[in-house]
C-alpha cells in the first residue's frame, strides 16, 4: 500500500491512515454478530425486527452493542483494549469540507493509534442499509451507502470500511451485491464480493465478504488522487 507523506510546517501529513488490521475487524464483526442474536432471540422494549424502519433497527444495534455486548465480555478482545468507544450518528466533515454534518451509522474508535494526521477521521466506519423487496441492493445498499465512501464523505482518511445489510431471506452477497456492482455506473468496483477465509457465517449472518472500489476525489492536503478502498459487507438476517 502506498502511503503519501508530506510536510505541512512541521506536522507530516499521512493520507491514507495506516491500515485498520483484520483483527480488529473480525472482533467487531463478531460483536455485532453478538448484538444481532440479542435483538433476534432477546427482543426488549416490544422492538420488533421485523416491522421496524432502518432507523430504529440502527440505534437498536447500537444500543444493545455498546449496552450490554461491549467490554462485558460478551465476545472474546470486544472491550476497552481494542477500542476507545462506539458511536452513533456522530457529525464528521467530508474529504473537503464540503459538508461538516455527515453521520455515519456507527463509528468505532480505535486504540493504540498514536500520531494518525486526522484524529476526528480515524475511525472504523460503519454504514448500514436494509436489502429487501422494498430497498434494491443497486439503488439503496449501493447508491445511498457504498457510494458516500467512493465519494470521500465517509472514511475518507482510511483504507477500509465495513457496510451492514439488514437482508430479509432470499437475498445474498453472493448474488444480489455481485449483480448488482457488475452493472452499477455510479460504483467503480476493482474487486467483486469474495469471502473472506477468515470469517464464519453465523446463524443468522452470512460469512463476511469483501470488495473494492475506486475512489472519485483528491485529497486537498496533498492533491493526491485517493486510493482504492476496500469494503468489508456484513449482512445480517432480519427473519
Amino acid at each position: 500500500m502506498a502511503l503519501g507523506f508530506y510536510a505541512q510546517g512541521e506536522k507530516t501529513i499521512e493520507l491514507p491512515h495506516p491500515a485498520i488490521s483484520l483483527a480488529v475487524y473480525l472482533v467487531v464483526e463478531n460483536g455485532i454478530r453478538a448484538a444481532w442474536d440479542l435483538m433476534r432471540n432477546d427482543p426488549r422494549n416490544r422492538f420488533d425486527l421485523l416491522r421496524a424502519n432502518e432507523d430504529i433497527v440502527t440505534h437498536e444495534l447500537y444500543e444493545r452493542l455498546y449496552d450490554e455486548v461491549f467490554d462485558n465480555n460478551v465476545v472474546e478482545g470486544f472491550d476497552r483494549e481494542l477500542l476507545t468507544a462506539v458511536s452513533r450518528e456522530s457529525k464528521l466533515r467530508t474529504y473537503d469540507g464540503g459538508s461538516l454534518d455527515r453521520m455515519p451509522d456507527l463509528l468505532f474508535g480505535l486504540a493504540d493509534r498514536p500520531g494518525v494526521f486526522r484524529k476526528t477521521q480515524d475511525w472504523l466506519f460503519v454504514e448500514c442499509k436494509p436489502v429487501d423487496d422494498a430497498h434494491s441492493v443497486g439503488v439503496h445498499y449501493c447508491g445511498k451507502g457504498i457510494i458516500r465512501f467512493v465519494r470521500g464523505q465517509y472514511a475518507w482518511a482510511m483504507t477500509s470500511a465495513l457496510m451492514i445489510g439488514y437482508v430479509r431471506s432470499g437475498y445474498s452477497i453472493s448474488r444480489n451485491l455481485t449483480d448488482a456492482l457488475q452493472v452499477s455506473t455510479k460504483v467503480e468496483t476493482l474487486d467483486l464480493p469474495y469471502v473472506c477465509r477468515y470469517s464464519s457465517s453465523g446463524p443468522a449472518s452470512e460469512t463476511v465478504q469483501i470488495s473494492k472500489h475506486v475512489r472519485t476525489f483528491t485529497y486537498i492536503e496533498t492533491h493526491k488522487v485517493a486510493e482504492a478502498i476496500m469494503i468489508r459487507h456484513l449482512w445480517l438476517r432480519r427473519d
